[in-house]
């Protein structure tokens, strides 16, 4: 019944050759990774400086889109930019809300929260409204309201302008999110206008009411150089923004700079604690080696600082090739609607790569942030679908980049080359690499000492990274991501991914609740997302159980945070010292109704006044 038989090792051609792709490969990959960590070695000593008046003299503007955010997000991201060392006279925070949206578990809108935090007041029936060109689909205008003051908490203050996109009157009625155009919509609000102004051209309406707010905070447009770019739930270092502006000042070349982004909240589930080292890594040994060669392929939009105009006056970041292109209505096909939809940040970045190839983008580890990271896996292949689907689109448009620095085979090309390769093989990859386990512990398989090695350089590297900076906590972080977070990573959410990659919803990520949530009315451009109960609830109980800690640590000096507005009477130094006594935060504000009130608003911003 069974028969013995020798066992056939003659040479097979097919064979042979795919054993010498596969060596070839791995050793590319192994060669690849010891060069990322060669190049990320420039950033492994920590640069402490000591910064003069000169080095923060340059105004900064800090935008913030937001979209159905609620107060705790919104709170701990301005505290956070009040409280860094950056001058507060050089700074002016500029929030775009996109649309009339209330979050999931919230019981007011985002601009509601914005106003009650920064103490202006919404009337929608009086507050005008101020027309511009947007991108959509159903809607190719829209309204917005400007709101513009100065927040003050004892001897420190912030000027702000908060752009509320309404929509126009139809969409009261017809539409679930009054006047959301999408986070691209946002950015180009802020591009327009300096475009407008860098070039002399006519300003919209939206325009002149941002202009006279700027007048109204004693601030020149075409004076500020540098556009830094946050999300609603970042928390920024104190220092960011100080050590950013000293990287563009002191390299007039360099067009954008990153910094790092760690986890906030790195413990609240095993979702969370996969990510810690992810993040990590992408920062110090991929981004840290695309920044030696001045071309980092994804400037993320939670952190990053643009260069808006160069020394010679020359628009940069609105610059008529970059807005054109950007600005773009006319998305139709699977591969433009994952790159304007869905990676709007690394589509932004392929155009500064494309336009700008004499200048640089680079990543400074210095300045830090913390953000919320997914926190449950249904979120988290959310926010991986658009992620994952996005950078393999964008990578086909960065291989026509043809200014990348290098030649031929050794070109920034060729490794952009490699990581699209490996990034559609990851989940083949990884099946087989389990296979050839199993083989290896199971059924005795002898392995090559040279597969060995290999795949020794290509986890090591990863290990030393982090070794040499001395951060011995990511050993940990690196063991629960290669226990847990390599199936994720590498099989779970590239399938999904490339399975749903004509899913163009930013899904779980952006829940919807409230009225917009109860409203059957028509659709608008984008897609309506479904509810995530828990998301919002888990959020806001994490961001409470920070607030105490982050108070005691980051704000002790300053007293505690009062969102509440300050009654003013006529005598300013009363006003003054009241502040200083109670440590509340007093918010000074005004609208843009009316340029006479505007100009007598800037003009009185020290006064307190009823």
């Amino acid at each position: 019944m069974f028969y013995h038989g020798l066992l056939d090792d003659e040479f097979d051609t097919f064979c042979y050759t795919l054993n010498i792709m596969m060596y070839v490969m791995l050793v590319f990959v192994a060669t690849l990774m010891v060069i990322q960590f060669i190049a990320s070695l420039i950033y492994v000593c920590p640069r402490n400086r000591t910064y003069t008046e000169e080095d923060v003299r340059s105004p900064v503007m800090v935008m913030v889109p937001c979209y159905n955010e609620g107060d705790n997000e919104l709170r701990k991201t301005i505290k956070s930019v009040l409280n860094t060392t950056y001058p507060d006279e050089n700074k002016v925070l500029f929030m775009v809300a996109d649309g009339l949206v209330t979050g999931n578990g919230e019981d007011m809108s985002t601009p509601e929260h914005l106003a009650n935090i920064l103490g202006f007041d919404i009337d929608e029936f009086e507050d005008d409204t101020f027309e511009y060109d947007c991108i959509g689909v159903t809607h190719t205008k829209n309204r917005a309201r400007v709101y513009h003051g100065i927040l003050q908490k004892g001897h420190k203050f912030l000027k702000y302008i908060v752009i509320v996109k309404c929509g126009l009157p139809a969409e009261a009625t017809t539409s679930a999110k009054p006047g959301n155009r999408g986070k691209r919509d946002s950015q180009l609000v802020i591009m327009g206008y300096y475009n407008r102004i860098h070039y002399g051209r006519e300003l919209t309406e939206l325009d002149s009411a941002i202009q006279r707010a700027m007048v109204d905070l004693n601030l020149q447009a075409d004076m500020v150089r540098f556009l830094m770019t946050i999300d609603a739930d970042t928390r920024v270092d104190t220092m960011s923004i100080t050590h950013m502006v000293y990287g563009m000042d002191k390299k007039e070349k360099v067009l954008a700079l990153c910094g790092e982004t760690k986890v906030d909240n790195k413990a609240s589930s095993w979702v969370t604690m996969i990510q810690v080292f992810e993040y990590y890594n992408s920062h110090h040994l991929k981004k840290a080696f695309e920044a030696a060669f001045g071309c980092v392929t994804c400037l993320p939009g939670c952190f990053t600082m643009y260069r808006i105009i160069a020394d010679d006056g020359t628009p940069l970041l609105p610059g008529d090739n970059v807005l054109y292109e950007y600005s773009r209505n006319d998305v139709e096909t699977l591969h433009e609607k994952n790159l304007y939809h869905l990676g709007e940040d690394r589509m932004l970045t392929t155009l500064l790569l494309k336009h700008y190839p004499d200048r640089s983008l680079t990543f400074i580890p210095e300045a830090t942030c913390w953000t919320i990271v997914p926190h449950t896996f249904r979120i988290l292949l959310s926010q991986r679908r658009r992620w994952i689907n996005s950078t393999v689109h964008n990578m086909f448009e960065l291989l026509r980049v043809n200014t990348m620095c290098g030649v031929c085979c050794v070109s920034m090309k060729v490794v952009v080359a490699i990581d699209l390769i490996a990034t559609m093989i990851l989940p083949a990859s990884y099946c087989y690499a389990m296979y050839l386990l199993f083989l290896v512990f199971f059924e005795d398989l002898p392995v090559s000492t040279v597969l060995l090695i290999l795949y020794g350089i290509i986890m090591g590297v990863q290990i030393v990274v982090f070794i040499l900076r001395s951060r011995w906590d990511y050993i940990w972080w690196f063991f629960i991501y290669f226990t847990i977070g390599l199936p994720v990573f590498y099989l779970i959410l590239p399938v999904y991914s490339f399975w749903n990659m004509d899913d163009f919803s930013w899904g779980k990520t952006r829940s919807v609740g409230g009225s917009a949530a109860n409203n059957n009315a028509a659709p608008v451009m984008e897609d309506d997302e479904d509810d995530d109960d828990d998301e919002k609830e888990r959020l806001n109980d994490y961001r409470n159980k920070m607030d105490e800690h982050d108070d005691l640590k980051m704000y002790e000096d300053d007293g505690s945070y009062d969102s509440r507005r300050s009654g003013y009477s006529g005598d300013s130094r009363r006003s003054r010292d009241s502040r200083r006594s109670n440590g509340s935060y007093d918010s000074r504000t005004y609208d843009s109704r009316t340029r006479e009130s505007g100009s007598r608003a800037s003009r009185g911003s020290r006064r307190s006044f009823n």
